[in-house]
């Protein structure tokens, strides 16, 4: 009787022993699909495209709307021009860098009920500019094939041997058709979800310029399309509102190969 639970202990302790590698096996199996996992969620990230983030140091530089702000509790936005801006103008189709000339002018707001500064400049300035290396004089620059670029849609440009396509995605919500101030219909559509991206037909990978979650009865245009830093690439200016209520622009600088994004934006909302 001894003997018999003597043996019947061994035999117990060999299935233990087996139950036991069985389950450390499993537990061996499931990290390593863990870790496969992801060794490939890192993979399809480091695939995806890279987003250019815009400056928030201006140290390394702004850019400034030439249009009138509204004074919110005595902070002036207008008080960081001075004459180490740059005015990026148009002048009889040809853009030109120079030093700014302008005048700030006091006004009312009457539906926020506050004070503002206007800036004035004495040129047809599209943007005032604080960066690093510009020089004055003519910019090369190229005309802008479709200022509006939609989702699915995709345009390309050519300078100096150089492909440059902006593909855009992004979801069409609804679409109307709409009459502007000179009686000319156009189609809009409502976007959502929108996202620019930025490549070199050579090869080199996609960056996002910019994304915007939702389009209120806005959207983005071109503005720009030429060589602002004297580098031999194309820079951009867009501009990107997220709503009605806002002017908003973005300076895309190609910066000798290493990107730069500005930001200026202003709220007029009622």
């Amino acid at each position: 009787m001894n003997v018999f639970i003597a043996f019947s202990l061994i035999l117990g302790l060999f299935s233990l022993q087996a139950c036991t590698n069985s389950s450390t096996k499993q537990n061996r199996n499931l990290t390593d699909t863990a870790k496969t996992s992801d060794s490939l969620a890192i993979s399809t990230s480091d695939s995806t495209t890279s987003l250019i983030s815009p400056k928030t140091d201006s140290s390394k530089g702004q850019i400034f709307l030439v249009r009138s702000y509204r004074i919110w509790e005595k902070e002036d936005p207008t008080a960081v021009l001075n004459k180490d801006w740059y005015d990026l103008y148009e002048e009889n189709g040809q853009y030109y860098l120079d030093k700014v000339d302008f005048e700030v002018k006091d006004g009312f707001d009457d539906c926020a009920q506050v004070a503002t500064k206007s800036v004035e400049s004495r040129r047809n300035s599209l943007l005032f500019l604080k960066l690093k290396g510009l020089k004055t004089g003519a910019l090369e620059h190229l005309k802008i094939n479709q200022s509006e670029i939609w989702p699915k849609e995709s345009v390309q440009y050519t300078f100096k041997n150089q492909k440059i396509a902006l593909k855009a995605l992004g979801d069409i919500k609804s679409t109307e058709v709409q009459t502007d101030e000179n009686g000319h219909e156009k189609v809009f559509h409502e976007v959502a979800n929108y996202k620019l991206n930025y490549s070199s037909i050579n090869g080199n990978k996609e960056k996002t310029l910019f994304q915007v979650n939702q389009y209120d009865h806005v959207f983005m245009s071109t503005l720009f399309v030429g060589d602002i830093d004297r580098d031999g690439a194309l820079d951009f200016i867009f501009s990107n509102p997220k709503n009605y209520e806002e002017e908003a622009m973005l300076l895309f600088l190609s910066n000798h190969g290493n990107p730069l994004m500005f930001e200026a934006e202003e709220q007029f909302d009622c």
